[in-house]
């Protein structure tokens, strides 16, 4: 379960650090500290990120409602 929770917090922040830089570059033109590095590819290296973090949180979430299930 451990393990499961920890892909969820990595997802969570993939989401937040992906889809945040996308915004704060085309909507505010600014830069996101964390996301400086790609600011050449953005928006699409930001909507990536993104959607991995999506891909990895919603992957926790069916392994934890499975475990749940079996108890």
């Amino acid at each position: 379960m451990g393990f499961m929770i920890f892909l969820e917090i990595a997802g969570i922040v993939g989401m937040i650090q992906g889809f945040g830089s996308v915004i704060v570059t085309q909507v505010w033109h600014g830069n996101w500290g964390l996301m400086r590095w790609a600011l050449d590819w953005q928006p699409g290296i930001g909507i990536a990120i993104g959607v991995l973090g999506l891909i990895i949180a919603a992957i926790s979430w069916s392994g934890q409602k499975r475990i749940r299930q079996r108890r």
